[in-house]
């Protein structure tokens, strides 16, 4: 599974997401997590897919698999 922190600046005329970490900026921070290969992320092994973005404290519930495995 690839984790990519994605960043969001507010600006005074609107956001700007990126993957581009800016120092010094204050950002709020998220991840995107993408499936490698044949594999899907799933976090209640019923759903399945192949990118996500979700919180820091949310990673850990993500799991990749293999659409037909079980949980």
């Amino acid at each position: 599974m690839l984790k990519t922190p994605i960043y969001t600046y507010l600006g005074t005329n609107g956001t700007l997401t990126t993957p581009i970490h800016l120092e010094g900026i204050y950002s709020i921070v998220k991840y995107q997590l993408e499936a490698e290969g044949d594999k899907f992320l799933t976090r209640d092994g019923e759903t399945f897919v192949k990118t996500v973005l979700c919180t820091e404290s949310e990673v850990a519930l993500w799991k990749e698999v293999s659409k037909k495995a079980k949980i």
